[in-house]
């Protein structure tokens, strides 16, 4: 029976003492280090949709989580290239036992292991050992494939999340530009109506109108500062969302610089499909995604195969029995193949095989629906950029007719022939007609965005 080397109770103390404190020391380094990198840029002034997606594209949280899945994915391929080399362990073995012989083994778990018979009671050895894998039925070459092909579709997978990140930077700015617009459309019904609600109290006072008239504009201006403050609050929670999109402090003083304005986009869904299907980072991902399947189903076919390994070894030893002053020195290497050639493993590579072809198909099958889903959303921008075209168009003649019939309305009324609900009327249709009108430019941009993200560009 071994007795394993014995260490007094106080350095065993002092020595897990030491080691707790080392680990101690890291992990707060490293919380601190972690702490450092939390804290988020701070942006002042206003900013340009441009600038909003390069922002986002260096600021995204979710740009950064999937860089680390793709660094990952990478160091697995890498870890996969390792089959290809030799394992080499150096062992050391001292043994005081008074029950002989005994085996031991090297500690660790690679893959280069070695098993020691000593049949003395004391024993030192020093030991080299190299394996060399030299044939593995295939597994370890399409297990490299494999890795490899996931690690590709990583990289594509990160470049998605940036379209992404990209589209959704420019969403997030269109709704601030909108909930801004629709704040200076209230802002100037306020104003309008300020305006009025004096022009009528000058007129009651004067004795030309009566009370109601009063306290009907008094009552439409307490309704119109109420829908003001709901605008400026929507406006400054479209602000907040953009700036967590953009990965920047949400205290920081950042306002949009940009006007919704149109701008007319020749679109060709053939063309742009057939582009997307070819160069679209999600179709591109899954299609590496497929072929890792394949690449796994073949290296399951491969333990069918039998596996050659080469062995080298180097090993010095000095042993002793008690009592006895004569002692052993053995030194020498030894080289050799090993060939194993597997026969019945209980079904599990039948099962194995089965697996790895479901995966396959399952893969497949998510190749063609990823096809599909961009097919679908090019389809959709085109149609959407269509439509908004259509409807700034529609809401442009609206808003001329309103402001036509705004303007008659006030010269009806101020020459004696209208009425006050007349100019009400007429205002209400123009507010709303400038409503439309941001509407119509915002949807515009969206199907914009849209249309970028779906044919895989960023700009």
């Amino acid at each position: 029976m071994a007795t394993a080397l014995r260490m007094t109770t106080t350095s065993c103390f002092n020595w897990v003492r030491a080691m707790l404190g080392a680990w101690l020391g890291l992990a707060l380094a490293t919380g601190a280090a972690t702490a450092g990198t939390q804290s988020l840029p701070r942006i002042e002034g206003a900013i340009t949709m441009d600038e909003a997606v390069n922002l986002g594209l260096e600021h995204s949280r979710r740009i950064r989580v999937s860089l680390a899945d793709q660094k990952a994915m990478r160091s697995m391929q890498n870890e996969a290239l390792s089959g290809f080399l030799p394992q080499v362990s150096v062992n050391g073995y001292w043994a005081n036992q008074n029950m002989t012989p005994n085996i031991y083994t090297s500690a660790g778990d690679t893959m280069a292991r070695n098993y020691q018979l000593f049949g003395m009671n004391r024993s030192l050895d020093l030991n080299i050992t190299v394996m060399w894998s030299l044939f593995s039925g295939g597994r370890t070459f399409y297990g490299y494939q494999a890795a490899r092909a996931r690690a590709d579709a990583a990289t594509l997978m990160r470049v998605g999340t940036e379209l992404d990140v990209a589209m959704q930077s420019r969403l997030d700015y269109i709704t601030a530009v909108r909930e801004r617009e629709n704040a200076r459309v209230i802002g100037e019904l306020v104003r309008q109506t300020e305006e009025r609600l004096r022009v009528t109290r000058e007129e009651f006072d004067a004795g030309r109108v009566a009370r109601l008239n009063v306290l009907r504009d008094e009552a439409e201006l307490a309704n119109v500062i109420q829908m003001d403050t709901v605008a400026r609050n929507r406006a400054e929670l479209a602000l907040i969302a953009l700036k967590t999109t953009l990965g920047v402090d949400l205290a920081s003083p950042l306002t949009v610089g940009e006007g919704l304005e149109y701008q007319r986009i020749a679109v060709s869904v053939p063309e742009a499909t057939t582009q997307a299907l070819a160069e679209h980072p999600e179709v591109r991902s899954a299609e590496r995604q497929a072929r890792a399947a394949e690449m796994e189903k073949r290296a399951a076919y491969g333990r069918y195969l039998p596996e050659l390994q080469g062995v080298v070894m180097y090993d010095w030893q000095r042993m002793q029995n008690w009592g006895d002053d004569m002692s052993e020195t053995p030194e020498g290497y030894s080289a050799g193949l090993v060939l194993t050639i597997p026969l019945f493993d209980g079904f599990m590579r039948e099962n194995a095989i089965r697996t790895a072809r479901a995966r396959q198909e399952k893969a497949q099958e998510q190749q063609v629906l990823a096809g599909q889903q961009i097919a679908k959303e090019v389809s959709q921008a085109a149609l959407l950029l269509d439509a908004a075209e259509k409807s700034i168009q529609a809401a442009r003649r609206g808003l001329s007719l309103a402001e036509e019939q705004f303007r008659v309305a006030h010269e009806r009324f101020a020459s004696g022939r209208g009425i006050q609900l007349e100019i009400l009327d007429a205002q209400a249709t123009l507010t709303r007609s400038r409503f439309n009108i941001v509407s119509a430019l915002a949807e515009h941009e969206t199907a914009r965005a849209m249309w970028l993200r779906a044919t895989g560009r960023i700009r």
